[in-house]
């Protein structure tokens, strides 16, 4: 553990998180982790992707919870029968995989309140990434082929899902800055000169040239 490091890399929607990661892992030679956490919990629990993605970083509502299959508290799977987690069994899926990977080596993580799981990890940088708003709406907008009124609806509704689920498992508001080492407004910086921001803070912080 002495030798290797985390990045975890929370976002607004629209902002380019995922642009930051991938960049980032290509500077750094080390894995960004996004999708490959939801495939960890699908094969665990034998489902499809497609059953869970909607739900990551959101809370179900009161009768889409109604008609979730399966008991609420300890996980178990059973052969041949459709589970679908409660929103707390799947944070906690979430939560176990993100440590392993966090234990295995180097690693660039989005999302999924990683800065708050992974916060007692000796050697971690966690920085947020946003942007302007009219930025946000045309990046959402040409990345989901929508019109403007319902890239602003999905922008809003994603910030208040998000923000609801990081107060309800981690306690922690979601825009606490202290949470973080590094902020970047990408329709600041750009995504190069965000990149060159982290790894300057990397290096200070963890020390690891």
């Amino acid at each position: 553990m002495d030798n290797h490091y985390i990045i975890t890399i929370s976002h607004m929607i629209g902002c380019g998180g995922a642009e930051v990661g991938q960049r980032l892992s290509k500077a750094l030679s080390i894995p960004f982790v996004d999708r490959q956490i939801l495939k960890q919990v699908s094969d665990y629990l034998n489902l499809p992707e497609s059953d869970l993605q909607e739900r990551e970083e959101r809370l179900v509502s009161f009768w889409e919870q109604f008609f979730i299959a399966g008991p609420v508290g300890t996980l178990t799977v059973t052969g041949g029968e459709k589970y679908l987690p409660s929103d707390r069994e799947l944070f906690e899926l979430e939560s176990k995989f993100i440590k392993e990977i966090a234990q295995k080596g180097s690693a660039i993580i989005l999302g999924r309140g990683s800065m708050c799981i992974l916060r007692d990890f000796p050697k971690r940088f966690s920085i947020f990434v946003y942007a302007e708003m009219e930025d946000r709406i045309k990046r959402v907008s040409e990345l989901y082929n929508i019109s403007r009124k319902e890239a602003i609806d999905m922008i809003n509704q994603n910030d208040r899902d998000r923000e609801n689920y990081m107060k309800t498992f981690t306690k922690i508001p979601w825009l606490d800055l202290r949470m973080y080492d590094l902020c970047i407004n990408t329709s600041s910086v750009g995504f190069d000169n965000a990149v060159k921001c982290v790894i300057d803070g990397i290096n200070h912080k963890l020390k690891i040239k």
